[in-house]
């Protein structure tokens, strides 16, 4: 499953018991963070707070050292998010989002053309329920070259 981006599991116990979840993090799906909880709601539940948890976490504003994986994350996202419902896809891009608000815009104006038109997405996500495909491709496209930008980000690859 997915969630914000990234990969987790949630698989009931040979007993059916109980319910273990885990976090699956780079191409070797190492766990990094698990639990287990009592139902399949509540272990998915705690897979979510746990991935919100990290998210805001390296969403903190603490230099630019996020910025890689973040960017990658949000371009991500935004190539999944059509088939999330609207909510879903608003709460997915938030971290992005946060973490953007708390830059010092006019610096760099691939990273402030990124963070406005995911911005413009999310509200009018928010706002109708649904947003144009000119505002998707804009997200897209803006966060694209924002993470393609030299001397901070390896080139990014698009999914499919």
């Amino acid at each position: 499953m997915n969630y914000c981006g990234v990969e987790y599991t949630a698989i009931e116990s040979a007993g059916g018991s109980s319910w273990h979840w885990r976090i699956l993090i780079g191409n070797e799906d190492r766990v990094r963070i698990s639990g287990e909880a009592v139902s399949r709601a509540a272990a998915i539940n705690q897979a979510h707070e746990a991935i919100g948890e990290a998210l805001r976490a390296n969403a903190r504003p603490d230099g630019d050292a996020q910025l890689p994986q973040l960017v990658n994350g949000v371009l991500h996202i935004l190539h999944g998010a059509r088939s999330l419902s609207p909510a879903e896809a608003v709460e997915a891009l938030r971290p992005f989002m946060n973490t953007m608000g708390s830059r010092a815009s006019g610096i760099d104006r691939l990273a402030d053309a990124s963070a406005a038109a995911v911005s413009a997405l999310v509200q009018r996500l928010e706002a109708n329920g649904v947003a144009t495909d000119d505002l998707w491709e804009e997200a897209i496209e803006s966060s694209l070259s924002f993470a393609n930008e030299e001397p901070y980000f390896r080139p990014f690859v698009i999914p499919g």
